[in-house]
């Protein structure tokens, strides 16, 4: 028999890892019913390919693949040595050892049970990427709809490659984005990860990274979250072996009744690795966040070197900030430490820059780009930078 939405118990506040976001509320409001295979032959006539061609991040000379509501619409190679197909492998077990990660909730079986279209991209031993890898999910649907997707990703040994993933969609599309992705980075094997979360004021974001590290390998994931009225980005990572080096950057932007989660999963489980996390949140009037960071360092893993750090500025009396950083160490012999602030706007340098001939509006604004520029200076690609602080000042700022 068939299984439905309703048969799943969806994440609420009971569950310890969604003490602070409780998607089964939305559900009190809204029925979001699996997208259709249906919706797909329709979306086949459409012309999906303007409204990504306008996003800023679009660029037709990359490699790049476009979902529109649910199903793969087109693929772009431009590189050698890369391939990126459909596939119907369904499984994390083809692809990642299935113990090196595990769920307390329901979305990957959601995930797997309402499945619109899986995609395999395998980045061959060897390869460089001079160009980098851009996946859209555009989503133009006004009804209630549940869209599942699955990205897998294998960087073979001596590889170095660049993914964006970028969600948009029509302001007045109301849906459910459950997306899941699961990543195996070969001996020796770097890439560049940045999740650009720009969905409408209507949508709901829920998606998760599950990184399989080897030797020598090294992951720079940066999470740009702005967009939804619900969003939950994780990442969970399975550090394998000696000389990796994981590193996650974030900033979410919480505009009025927004909703933002960032939750983490660092597994340290040999000596001598490395793990570095700096979340930072902006939160406008009655908005939301969280950012919740657990490091699990094991026995066998001495030598481990891994800092969590979160900030937070309040831009309203009424915004709320939540961190909670975990530490679960069972070596003796480790660099471990993490730390969280939560503050308003220092009054002194708005004064300060007041009595420079900025009015209030200008002086917040100067602030408010200092504390997102400490993360963006991180950014090497010097476009790509430019671009977030320009979605920055157009999404948040206007």
């Amino acid at each position: 028999m068939q299984k439905l939405i309703k048969d799943f118990d969806i994440p609420n506040k009971k569950i310890e890892t969604w003490k602070f976001t409780d998607l089964k509320k939305i559900f009190e409001k809204n029925i979001f019913e699996p997208l259709s295979t249906s919706i797909k032959n329709e979306s086949i006539k459409s012309n999906v390919d303007t409204n990504v061609e306008k996003n800023i991040f679009f660029d037709p000379n990359i490699n790049f693949v476009i979902f529109e509501n649910g199903f793969v619409k087109k693929i772009n190679i431009q590189s050698k040595n890369l391939e990126i197909k459909p596939t119907k492998i369904a499984s994390k077990k083809q692809i990642i050892d299935q113990k090196n990660f595990s769920r307390n909730d329901s979305l990957l079986e959601i995930n797997e049970t309402f499945l619109n279209d899986n995609l395999l991209i395998k980045i061959k031993k060897g390869t460089k990427l001079k160009e980098p890898i851009s996946i859209f999910y555009y989503n133009s649907e006004k009804k209630n709809y549940l869209i599942n997707n699955r990205i897998n990703v294998i960087a073979e040994k001596d590889t170095e490659a660049v993914i964006n993933e970028i969600f948009i969609s029509n302001n007045k599309a109301i849906y459910w984005n459950n997306v899941h992705s699961y990543i195996c980075l070969e001996q020796n094997s770097k890439l560049e990860h940045y999740k650009i979360q720009l969905e409408g004021d209507s949508s709901i974001h829920s998606s998760s990274s599950s990184v399989n590290c080897n030797s020598s390998s090294i992951y720079n994931n940066f999470i740009f979250s702005i967009g939804g009225s619900l969003s939950r980005i994780e990442v969970n990572s399975s550090i394998n072996s000696s000389d990796i080096n994981f590193n996650i950057k974030g900033l979410y932007l919480a505009k009025t009744n927004q909703h933002h989660d960032i939750t983490t999963v660092m597994q340290h489980k040999h000596p001598e690795s490395k793990s570095n996390q700096h979340i930072k949140g902006i939160l406008q009037k009655n908005s939301s966040g969280v950012f919740q960071g657990k490091v699990i360092v094991s026995q066998d893993a001495q030598k481990t070197d891994a800092f969590q750090f979160n900030q937070n500025l309040l831009l309203s009396e009424s915004a709320e900030a939540n961190a909670k950083p975990e530490l679960e160490i069972y070596a003796d012999d480790v660099k471990c430490s993490h730390g969280a602030t939560t503050g308003e706007l220092d009054e002194q340098m708005l004064f300060y820059l007041r009595s420079r001939g900025l009015n209030k509006e200008e002086a917040q604004k100067v602030l408010i780009e200092g504390f997102i520029n400490e993360l963006f200076d991180e950014i090497k690609n010097s476009e790509l930078k430019k671009k977030l602080l320009l979605t920055s000042k157009k999404n948040f700022f206007k």
